[in-house]
């Protein structure tokens, strides 16, 4: 049986510990909930559209867990926190009426394993590659999720001024952070760039042999985390974003393009047996500590309160719990994808850039949100020249290794 080998980067904490704890604790049940999700924009498939390689086996027997970080102490504390989170959940599904086994079954065959990287030191990454590579046959998924959001203060007169003209926004994508820019990387690039962007497609392409095996007769699965905070603010020759003054939402949207463009060329080689798929997903807002060293502690737990607030009124981007803010990566992780393959579109016969969110209810019921990536023809342009030019770096960097 091929389970699922899952790498997540950033998985020790944050929003990557919410998508370890959700996709444990979902593959844990022999029908998955968040596989009955079934977002609004999209319309299903017709029979022509399955293919054996959009499947994801269920029920699941087992899955080794992948946890890609820079600390491998911290990842060991979240890997025991991890399990006991799932022996819980093993124990709650023994105890209902019309349990099965599956639960017992699949958590024998559960492994966490941890492998240190550090996106920021590309030199870290052919190591963490050759680890994954006597150890493992082949790779499922990556999810592209570490990343740092380069925050070092509140521009307190624009946070007033935004919270008095766009209440909701403010607490959904404020405009009031400063950020720190022009950084510089040990290895000479953007160094949000490189922590975002770089060097998640260094990682990508170092491991595409385990990725593409076929050992894994099912497609495999990149998914690339996103951001509400998504927006160009950098200039065309500033593609490393060393000159924007907001490196973070720039990245966040360099993410989008680069997935869409990567997809594209997959979903263009129509005859393939086996691909490699790309996603983008974003977990919507979601209580981190990411803002203690912005704010004082009272703050930041009226932050949370207000987070509720804007969920009660209506937002579905306000998912809150970090496990909630995991539902868009983990759906798209363990759902067939021939579910993707109809979307109500307007332009027929155009294949449309899509990004997932993960949203929730009033009552904080997790759902997946779908949208289209902006921009159109300019963006795919855009996401052409970006992926050229990362390539070109890639491969600059290859000759650089012998």
């Amino acid at each position: 049986m091929s389970w699922p080998i899952v790498v997540i980067t950033g998985a020790n904490s944050g929003v990557g510990f919410g998508i370890c704890q959700r996709l444990l604790c979902q593959l844990a049940e022999k029908i998955p909930s968040d596989t009955l999700i079934k977002p609004q924009e999209l319309s299903g498939n017709s029979e022509k559209d399955v293919r054996e390689a959009d499947q994801f086996v269920l029920p699941c027997e087992g899955i080794t867990l992948i946890m890609a970080c820079r600390s491998v102490q911290r990842a060991e504390v979240a890997r025991q926190k991890l399990l006991q989170i799932l022996d819980e959940r093993v124990e709650a599904l023994r105890n209902t009426p019309s349990y099965d086994g599956h639960a017992e079954c699949f958590r024998k065959n559960v492994q966490i394993k941890i492998h240190s990287v550090d996106l920021s030191s590309l030199e870290t990454i052919p190591k963490f590659v050759q680890e994954l590579e006597i150890s493992y046959p082949y790779v499922s998924h990556l999810i592209c999720n570490a990343g740092i959001a380069p925050f070092i203060s509140i521009n307190w007169p624009s946070c007033i001024h935004q919270l008095l003209t766009d209440p909701l926004g403010a607490v959904t994508t404020p405009t009031y952070y400063s950020q720190t820019w022009g950084e510089v990387s040990q290895d000479g690039y953007g160094f949000t760039w490189q922590c975002n962007v770089f060097g998640h497609y260094t990682l990508y392409k170092d491991l595409y042999h385990l990725l593409s095996s076929s050992k894994y007769r099912y497609d495999s699965r990149v998914i690339w985390t996103s951001s509400l905070e998504s927006k160009k603010t950098y200039r065309a020759e500033d593609w490393q974003l060393k000159e924007t003054h907001d490196p973070y939402g720039s990245s966040k949207y360099q993410v989008e393009l680069i997935s869409a463009e990567l997809d594209r060329r997959v979903l263009d080689e129509p005859n393939a047996s086996k691909r490699v798929r790309h996603f983008t997903a974003h977990p919507g807002v979601t209580h981190t500590n990411i803002d203690l060293n912005l704010i004082n502690p009272l703050l930041h737990y009226l932050k949370h309160f207000i987070f509720y607030l804007a969920r009660w009124i209506g937002s579905p981007n306000h998912p809150i719990a970090l496990n909630k803010g995991a539902v868009s990566v983990v759906w798209l992780s363990i759902i067939s994808l021939s579910t993707l393959t109809v979307f109500n579109a307007s332009n027929k016969g155009v294949r449309p850039r899509l990004k997932f969110a993960a949203q929730t209810d009033f009552w904080g019921h997790s759902c997946v949100g779908v949208t289209e990536i902006e921009g159109g023809e300019k963006y795919s342009e855009e996401g052409k020249e970006l992926v050229d030019n990362c390539e070109n770096l890639y491969q600059g960097i290859k000759v650089a290794r012998k």
